[in-house]
């Protein structure tokens, strides 16, 4: 399924975060359904040599497998279909799920707070 779908002829120069954590991803439906591959998910992880990639790539490897595993669907092609799709990209975002409540709600696109921070606002007693 893996194979079929990403292949494994990459170079670690062309990889980015996203794509390997799809890959991770993939790679863990494709263990939860009985066909590991630890051998590629280790070359995922030495292309990206910081803690924080790394642990990224390992949260979608294990949400992966967690989906899978939880699937009602007993055919391993079934479960890949439903949780990857056909060019590799996970169906439903693969970290989200994974990530605790106030990490995932902190992002660098959000747009940020207008006026002044609360540290400098006045005291109310000081107002008018």
């Amino acid at each position: 399924m893996y194979d079929r779908t990403f292949g494994t002829d990459w170079e670690e120069t062309e990889l980015t975060r996203q794509a390997a954590i799809d890959r991770a991803f993939a790679l863990g439906v494709a263990a939860g359904c009985g066909s590991e591959r630890p051998e590629e998910l280790d070359r995922i992880l030495e292309a990206f040599p910081g803690a924080y990639e790394r642990s990224m790539i390992e949260l979608a490897y294990d949400e992966g497998r967690t989906k899978a595993l939880e699937a009602p669907i007993e055919e391993p092609e079934a479960v890949w279909e439903e949780l990857v799709d056909g060019v590799g990209t996970p169906r439903t975002p693969p970290l989200p799920a994974a990530l605790p409540g106030a990490l995932s709600e902190l992002t660098l696109t959000r747009s940020p707070r207008t006026g002044p921070p609360s540290a400098l606002d006045l005291p109310r007693f000081l107002r008018k």
